[in-house]
């Protein structure tokens, strides 16, 4: 048997090895660092959805509320007509001119009420954005999530691999050992 081709066999086994422990503990570093990156990324996920859907319920509620601004416009609208028929009637009764409130502040409560339906028609876009928003983040995340799992397996698979190759650099250790004492026995 040559020996010396055993040995020369189990060293390059030995080292290939070593080649190979090295390449598995940097992959696992650089998939660690892709974990902590990836954690980094769900943690800000989650608090911009958090975020988000709180920003997303108070213009829910300021919504809610449209109705009830447009009774009060209206309530007004109303108290402003009666006031203009008492004021009307008061006028008619002295020598003074009469002008009719209706006409003074009409283009006053137009303006507002255009005003006011702008501003829900803008939070109810912005609700609508905020929705779409949402759902991004939300899928985002779960590819995230998906993400960090795959990282973890690949982790598992490599200290796998590396505990597969520390076993056999002690194979090939023992091996050449064996080959060396071999050999100096032949001498």
């Amino acid at each position: 048997m040559d020996y010396s081709y055993c040995y020369s066999n189990a060293r390059r086994r030995y080292y290939d090895a070593c080649s190979e422990i090295t390449s598995c503990q940097n992959r696992i570093n650089d998939l660690k660092n892709q974990r902590q990156q990836k954690i980094n990324q769900i943690n800000q996920l989650k608090t911009d959805i958090k975020n988000h859907e709180e920003a997303y319920e108070g213009v829910s509620q300021i919504i809610k509320s449209e109705e009830n601004v447009n009774s009060k416009i209206s309530d007004i609208s109303n108290k402003t007509n009666q006031a203009s028929s008492n004021y009307s009637s008061m006028v008619s009764s002295s020598n003074v001119i009469n002008k009719i409130l209706n006409d003074v502040y009409n283009n006053e409560m137009t303006s507002t009420k255009r005003t006011v339906s702008n501003i829900f028609e803008k939070l109810k876009t912005k609700k609508n954005e905020l929705n779409a928003k949402i759902i991004d983040l939300k899928k985002q995340l779960k590819q995230a999530e998906e993400d960090l799992v795959n990282i973890n397996n690949r982790i598992a698979s490599t200290e796998s691999s590396l505990q597969d190759w520390k076993r056999a650099k002690t194979n090939a250790a023992y091996d050449m050992e064996y080959y060396r004492r071999k050999m100096n026995e032949a001498v």
